[in-house]
């Protein structure tokens, strides 16, 4: 392929009003800050925060209090969703390489421009990819966004913070649907991305396929097998979606204590994974986990 789908640029989590969404990962994820907080989008009239996570970057977002915002993606999106994870993004090389495959297989596409990029950044629809997915071609004389990740040092300025949780990386993230070979149609071959692992969670009552998406992260297509999952109740409610990201801590007694310090409810749990309640994160489903995909490439 003349494209490659490099390191993962972040999980966009979606609420209402972007201060109350940042407080809380502060709290929880004491997240690395100083790529971007509380940044306004004329183009999109929205909010965001760039929150640095182990290897990882959540996005907090939420429409700008402005009049029209609520027309525009992001306050469309909030308005059907309410508090809910949005979208994954990846780095990549190749983007209008990548935009061709990418329409090749039938799959609607856009860029802030409307038409094929050369560099910069181009979005999915997301009833085409399960989700919405970005891919942005960076390039070292872009100002903006800033990502410490690239810099020097990084793997230490984390291992210095406080880390309450003890993550250790972005385990992986979940897409749901009730048709997995939709799924492996978009990630397979579409972005030609490389099936790792399959199986069943009784505790998060699916049955899924993990692809590896570039050398630094894992998707997984989750089919809900059990109708009182959360898994279920989110694909019943929005059908297909960004349904939960998954996060390898060092010890998950550890994990669980201080999600209870802050008040986040634990409705799942066996001896390796447990499931917050989505009540109480925002409308996001966190996994903590000390189990590895089998394949994971990062392995």
């Amino acid at each position: 392929m003349s494209f490659t789908i490099g390191k993962m640029f972040h999980v966009v989590h979606v609420t209402e009003s972007l201060a109350p969404l940042d407080a809380f990962y502060d709290e929880v994820f004491s997240p690395v800050r100083g790529m971007m907080d509380g940044n306004f989008s004329p183009r999109d009239l929205r909010d965001g925060s760039l929150l640095g996570i182990g290897d990882s970057i959540m996005e907090s977002m939420a429409p700008s209090d402005v009049p029209g915002a609520d027309t525009f993606p992001v306050g469309r999106f909030q308005k059907r969703f309410g508090r809910h994870l949005h979208s994954l993004a990846w780095y990549c090389t190749g983007v209008g390489e990548l935009w061709d495959a990418v329409a090749a297989a039938g799959i609607r596409v856009v860029s802030p421009t409307g038409e094929r990029p050369e560099t910069g950044d181009f979005y999915t629809h997301p009833k085409d990819t399960l989700t919405q997915l970005e891919f942005y071609e960076r390039r070292e004389d872009m100002p903006h966004p800033v990502d410490l990740r690239w810099e020097d040092g990084w793997d230490e300025r984390w291992a210095a913070s406080p880390n309450p949780l003890g993550i250790v990386r972005m385990a992986y993230q979940t897409v749901v649907t009730d048709d997995v070979d939709r799924g492996l149609r978009v990630f397979v071959e579409a972005l030609g991305c490389e099936p790792i692992h399959s199986g069943s969670s009784p505790v998060t009552g699916t049955e899924s396929v993990y692809v590896a998406v570039g050398p630094e992260s894992v998707v997984e297509i989750a089919v809900p097998t059990d109708p009182a999952s959360l898994a279920a109740q989110d694909f019943g409610r929005f059908g297909e979606s960004c349904h939960a990201v998954g996060w390898e801590v060092r010890d998950l007694e550890v994990a669980a204590a201080h999600l209870k310090e802050c008040g986040v409810g634990i409705v799942a749990r066996d001896d390796e994974t447990l499931v917050t309640d989505p009540a109480d994160t925002f409308g996001a489903v966190f996994r903590f986990t000390t189990w590895r995909v089998p394949g994971d490439p990062r392995d």
